[in-house]
């Protein structure tokens, strides 16, 4: 029978649209959490959950089709002040459409720290990893700009004494180089102002200072006969100074020590000595400076 037949497929169709419009059903759904009016003179300090958990329930064809990221819960800091503040979230500050019903589920709340924003001056240091060549070493380091301002927390801000920049490498390098570095702050809620975190570094490396000791060093006697000389102390030690790579090429057979005395001189004196380098951007210095000269008569020495 064709009516027969139509008329129960409009009633399966009905019963259909009634079962699905009126049942209902309900979810456990993770709500972001948005916030906006911070104060501009404070900053937040600890980690803030991002959603919480809320129970919705309502027709199932409603319920299926809901976008959590709409239903965003956002508070209203403007009113916040110094120290620890908890902000509860209620039902009416989940925007769902119309059918649905929330319920917020334990803790409810959102906790925030705020702290005093503060800016402060800070010198900044280069920071350095691996080592120079053997006998090389950093003799200066020039920064810019070498003060930088930061923002930030005033707990952290205060605990910070002066910045440091990401490590430079100094292996393998025996000679003046520069480089751009990020200052590494270390601290969360810290930043730059202004933004720039970079900074140009100059190093300038210097082959490192030695020294080498030549002990017991004959005294040559020069501007008289050496058979009219007495001395006293007959050597002296030698000491070397300079670029590590120099001093220690030399060896005793370029170093000598000489007493000047001077012409018609005699009887006793206490003259300077002076040391003979034979490699140049060698310093020299004798020890003792002095010798004791005694210069006899020319008929004495007959």
């Amino acid at each position: 029978n064709l009516s027969l037949k139509v008329l129960s497929f409009f009633f399966a169709v009905s019963l259909w649209l009634f079962v699905n419009l009126k049942a209902t059903s309900e979810t456990t759904l993770q709500v972001p959490v948005r916030w906006e009016n911070v104060p501009e003179f404070l900053e937040i300090t600890n980690a803030v959950t991002d959603s919480i958990p809320v129970l919705v329930s309502g027709p199932r064809r409603i319920l299926s089709n809901l976008d959590p990221r709409k239903a965003a819960v956002v508070l209203d800091l403007s009113d916040a002040k110094v120290g620890l503040s908890n902000y509860q979230v209620n039902e009416k500050m989940i925007p769902l459409p119309p059918g649905l019903r929330a319920q917020v589920l334990p803790p409810g709340n959102i906790q925030f720290k705020f702290d005093l924003l503060v800016e402060k001056d800070l010198e900044v240091e280069a920071q350095f990893a691996g080592e120079p060549p053997e006998g090389y070493g950093v003799e200066k380091v020039e920064i810019q700009p070498a003060r930088i301002r930061v923002v930030g927390a005033q707990s952290e801000v205060q605990a910070l004494s002066g910045l440091q920049t990401e490590p430079i490498d100094l292996t393998g390098r025996d000679s003046n180089f520069e480089v751009r570095r990020r200052v590494d702050l270390n601290r969360p809620h810290v930043r730059i102002k202004g933004g720039m975190d970079q900074v140009d570094v100059k190093v300038r490396i210097q082959e490192k200072t030695l020294q080498k000791v030549f002990q017991a060093t004959p005294v040559e006697v020069v501007g008289v006969d050496k058979e009219r000389v007495e001395l006293s102390p007959l050597v002296v030690d030698i000491v070397l100074e300079g670029p590590a790579g120099l001093v220690r090429s030399a060896s005793a057979n370029d170093v000598a020590v000489v007493v000047r005395v001077p012409a018609g001189a005699t009887g006793l004196h206490l003259l300077r000595v002076s040391a003979r380098v034979g490699v140049e951007g060698v310093r020299a210095e004798c020890r003792p400076d002095r010798v004791a000269v005694r210069v006899l008569p020319p008929q004495a020495s007959q």
